[in-house]
């Protein structure tokens, strides 16, 4: 059965790196949905996050092709239960918004988001949170002819498992 997986993976921060990890995913016709890469809590050692829809095999095979690689630490797979994950989204959107006060509570208020800047024609809104509520945000924005621009980041994680037990893997 096909779902979403999350790859992370701890990397040496070397050129061609990312371009190889990439790579697994291209070879089996993998769509990536959100990837991910910044810097860890090992000066030199970079984290990439990738999001795909596979199966168990297959991301497995992807898994055990990273661990084998060159430059790649520690590499493994998780369900978005296994990790506390975040992804954030800028909105720019109308200052006509601020015209209908039922919209403009739901986009201040209720949705757990906060202006970034505000200008004559527009307003940037930041919002963290799951894909899901990030894109629900979106659509609503859209279909009320609002949205002038949109941005989403990939997966931020944090790994539920200690400090410890993440060195222990990674060294």
């Amino acid at each position: 059965m096909k779902t979403e997986y999350i790859v992370v993976a701890f990397v040496n921060n070397q050129i061609s790196v990312l371009n190889r990890i990439t790579s697994a995913y291209l070879k089996r016709h993998l769509n990536i949905e959100s990837l991910n890469v910044s810097e860890s809590f090992i000066k030199g050692v970079s984290s990439v996050v990738i999001s795909s829809i596979t199966t168990r095999e297959t991301i497995e095979r992807i898994v055990n092709q990273l661990c084998n690689m060159i430059d790649v630490l520690y590499a493994d797979c998780y369900l978005h239960d296994e990790l506390i994950y975040k992804e954030m989204a800028l909105y720019k959107i109308s200052s006509e918004i601020l015209s209908d006060k039922s919209d403009s509570d739901y986009i201040l208020n209720r949705s757990n988001s906060r202006i970034i800047e505000m200008g004559k024609e527009y307003l940037i809104i930041e919002k963290s949170g799951s894909r899901f509520e990030l894109e629900k945000m979106r659509e609503k924005l859209d279909r009320k002819n609002f949205l002038a621009g949109y941005s989403r980041s990939g997966n931020v994680v944090l790994h539920r498992d200690s400090l410890n037990k993440l060195l222990q893997k990674v060294s």
